[in-house]
């Protein structure tokens, strides 16, 4: 009887039912899409916030005082403290390791350029450098217990990779394995009137190099003032063959408040062996940092806060911000199902009426609206979520340049949104109706 009177109604006022059910596909439709986009939005956008440079610098422990020149920190003291390049490749064998999207060591020298005439900063680095870590090396797989690799791991890193808005305006980049190549800051060019295919004559403690420029080099920053090198020429003038003196490392990382609420503000010395474990298990910046100097003996990790906190505050307002559209589609919708069922309840007034005067219980008069949006809320859902789908694969392929696929859970969710839209929309029309006499229903029927 009751699916009987579904049909007879949904076939009598299917122009109001096509309003109702699109206003929940379409609301159904934007929550589908952007809860897929919600779960996944953090790694697409700390994939993304990764081209705006490097968030974790990593230098030797010291206590020796550090001094700047020319937007270059380099250490003054007779003894300077280095990491060893040998074992950078470490890096890649934390617990964390396949979030460390890109590494490039520094050697920074205050040298003096033709003839003692102009102090310098001379940058030695890896441009676009292939690391292997051979088979047998231990990684952290766990936890508790490392493992071995079971094969030779391959990668090409630098600061191509860490930073890349470095660009070579004129000529080429300059080989990692060359000995007599450097590429110069474009201010620096420019002051000193040299171009591609110009020679360098470096001091440095009494030694004196020659290097041809083979491009000019453009950053926005204070490189530009510089002699930027291949690391092994510049550890070659400091004489200390495999010494770096500071590592950018770029990863990607969560913000700490995707952390669990008893150990988001507790320092690691102050947790529990079981709350150690899920901090340590969480790829948040400052659990990265300590899996790095575990790796790097004799190393200070720490996070390059001006990037890592504006990341993590920018991620969690996005959340925040697409939950908040999701709501208002959602609640935008409600209103429009409300504003059919009001229109079918005042059309339906003299039914309604008539039958309550013939024995009626408002219960079940109210089960067959319930049940009309109950159905609408669920072909709603059902294609509300085939557009959704098609929104936010649409959505990751333009933004993020690959597509984003929903969770099979959001299935559910969108059809149960469907469903709570449709009866919260019904809610009010059919109460109100409900509490008008029998015989004033029948005479204004």
């Amino acid at each position: 009887m009751l699916i009987r009177l579904l049909k007879e109604t949904f076939w009598r006022r299917r122009q109001r039912v096509a309003v109702a059910v699109l206003a929940v596909v379409i609301g159904s439709s934007l929550a589908t899409a952007l809860f897929a986009i919600y779960a996944d939005i953090m790694n697409r956008m700390a994939q993304e916030m990764r081209s705006y440079g490097a968030n974790i610098l990593v230098k030797p422990k010291s206590d020796s005082l550090e001094i700047n020149i020319v937007g270059a920190t380099y250490n003054p003291t007779q003894e300077p403290s280095y990491l060893q390049e040998e074992t950078l490749a470490r890096l890649k064998t934390i617990f964390w390791r396949n979030n460390i999207l890109g590494f490039a060591p520094s050697l920074t020298l205050a040298a003096r350029f033709n003839e003692g005439k102009e102090p310098v900063a001379v940058t030695g680095t890896w441009f676009e450098k292939e690391v292997v870590i051979p088979k047998g090396s231990q990684i952290r797989s766990t936890f508790a217990q490392p493992t071995k690799s079971s094969a030779d791991i391959i990668f090409r890193t630098g600061i191509r990779k860490t930073s890349p808005w470095w660009q070579v305006a004129e000529g080429k980049w300059a080989e990692d394995s060359a000995k007599d190549e450097a590429l110069l800051g474009r201010a620096l060019a420019r002051r000193m009137g040299l171009g591609v295919g110009n020679s360098l004559d470096i001091e440095y403690r009494g030694g004196v190099r020659s290097l041809k420029v083979v491009g000019i080099l453009t950053t926005g920053g204070p490189e530009e003032d510089q002699v930027v090198v291949p690391l092994s020429v510049a550890q070659d003038l400091a004489g200390a063959p495999g010494a770096v003196s500071r590592v950018l490392v770029s990863a990607l990382t969560l913000p700490k408040e995707k952390l669990a609420a008893d150990i988001r503000n507790k320092k690691p010395e102050e947790m529990t062996p079981k709350e150690y474990e899920k901090w340590y298990c969480s790829p948040i910046i400052d659990a990265i940092t300590t899996q790095i100097q575990e790796v790097l003996p004799g190393s200070e990790a720490r996070a390059i806060r001006q990037v890592s906190e504006a990341e993590g505050t920018f991620l969690v307002r996005i959340q925040w911000l697409m939950l908040l559209v999701a709501v208002l589609a959602l609640a935008s919708s409600a209103l429009a199902v409300m504003t059919a069922m009001t229109a079918s309840v005042m059309e339906r007034r003299g039914e309604i009426g008539l039958a309550k005067a013939l024995g009626a219980m408002d219960s079940q008069v109210a089960t067959i609206f319930l049940a009309e949006a109950g159905a609408m809320g669920l072909v709603g859902g059902i294609a509300g979520y085939g557009l959704g789908t098609a929104l936010s694969v649409f959505i990751g392929a333009q933004v993020f340049g690959s597509a984003i696929w929903p969770h099979p859970a959001v299935a559910a969710v969108s059809v149960l949104l469907g469903l709570v839209v449709a009866l919260a929309g019904s809610a009010i029309p059919v109460r109100k109706a409900m509490q008008v006499e029998p015989v004033i229903l029948l005479r204004q029927g």
